[in-house]
């Protein structure tokens, strides 16, 4: 007999319909096998929270680093470390699953140390949320170098794609341009030339990967949406132009702005690098207003947290940033949908919606988001593939 649960009040679809006296069935292999609103099958139990939704899909974040003052530092101290470091990856993973976040596609870690977890098998449900793996590939003194696998030339990056493939990675990230926390980088300097990006693009493409490009500054972006990347991160520097050049593409958004503005807003600030200081105030305000832009423009876009990096620790920054969506425009259930269902279409994960085929994978809250997105945070429980985690 499948197991199940009802709910007083659920978000149904990928559309978020509102859902009245809700039964969902679960099959052995954790997905909705059926659901419904009224009379559910004997034995149902309900489920104690005020309303459920999808678990939440965040797109961008670092298992292996810990958001401490300076994560390039730490990143290289660490390398090597081997178990300790894989201790902290699962905690990591613990807390973004506790925090209602129930896929997460990493995005590079030194070593590729998270990759290897995953083969493993370290890092499995119940412990850890559904993880989709990445591997970063940057120049040796570029931007993310310290996460990173190196190329500089073609034939590297060929070399790369056929290791990052074989390792079990689903997505090559890839870096259109400088950031803040690596020394040495500029955010808006563009650090892959064009025509490298677009053909190192369609060598992972071909090769079955898809691709991420962090991209700050105009023309780093400008030249991943022409590459055909899957995703551009950050795009703090987002134009008119950009926008039109996305709406006619396949490309998303990835905005993590959270992460600049927890840098932004911390009492410790002061203890990170002083360039990676300077770097982060100069550019907080030009991302927020492109966040703004691909709103006003209905840009396609999902939700991040760049969790790991500098005074952006891990757990709850969905949360957070739910609301910088809210304050760049974006109505309320557009920013449900942003936070669970364009993730998952991004990721091509079957989750990130209560419907039949999808995985079980429920944010149970004990007040109603559709109200006020600050609701995210009253977490009774989270449900993976059909398993209570809070239990």
């Amino acid at each position: 007999m499948n197991q199940g649960f009802r709910f007083k009040k659920a978000l149904i679809g990928p559309d978020l319909a509102v859902g009245e006296d809700v039964w969902i069935s679960i099959d052995r292999s954790g997905r909705i096998s059926s659901i419904d609103e009224g009379h559910a099958p004997a034995g149902t139990p309900f489920h104690p929270a005020a309303i459920a939704i999808p678990g939440l899909v965040d797109c961008h974040v670092h298992l292996a680093l810990s958001g401490g003052a300076d994560v390039e530092k730490e990143a290289r101290d660490s390398a090597g470390t081997g178990s300790g470091l894989g201790a902290a990856i699962q905690a990591h993973a613990g807390m973004h699953l506790k925090s209602g976040v129930t896929t997460v596609r990493d995005l590079g870690s030194p070593q590729d140390v998270v990759l290897k977890a995953l083969r493993s098998g370290q890092l499995r449900a119940p412990s850890a949320p559904r993880i989709v793996s990445g591997s970063a590939v940057s120049s040796p003194a570029g931007h993310g170098n310290f996460l990173s696998r190196w190329a500089t030339t073609l034939s590297e990056y060929e070399k790369v794609i056929g290791e990052v493939k074989a390792a079990g990675a689903d997505f090559l990230k890839l870096f259109a341009t400088g950031g803040v926390v690596t020394s040495g980088t500029v955010p808006g300097a563009t650090q892959m030339d064009a025509l490298l990006l677009d053909q190192v693009t369609g060598l992972a493409h071909r090769s079955g990967l898809r691709v991420a490009a962090h991209a700050h500054g105009e023309e780093g972006i400008r030249n991943a949406l022409r590459a055909g990347v899957d995703s551009v991160e950050h795009f703090s520097y987002l134009t008119d132009e950009d926008a039109l050049l996305l709406a006619g593409s396949n490309t998303t958004l990835v905005s993590t702005l959270v992460a600049t503005e927890r840098f932004v807003a911390s009492d410790d600030r002061a203890k990170a690098t002083p360039e990676a200081l300077a770097k982060i105030l100069e550019h907080a305000p030009h991302e927020r207003d492109a966040l703004a832009r691909a709103v006003a423009a209905h840009l396609p876009i999902a939700a991040g947290t760049d969790a790991g990096t500098t005074f952006n620790p891990h757990g709850f920054g969905m949360q957070e940033q739910a609301v910088f969506l809210a304050k760049a425009g974006m109505g309320t259930l557009e920013i449900l949908r942003t936070l669970t269902i364009r993730g998952a279409q991004l990721l091509a994960v079957p989750s990130g919606s209560l419907s039949t085929g999808r995985f079980a994978d429920i944010l149970c809250l004990d007040a109603d988001p559709t109200v006020d997105v600050q609701a995210l945070g009253a977490i009774n429980d989270v449900i993976l593939a059909g398993v209570s985690v809070h239990k």
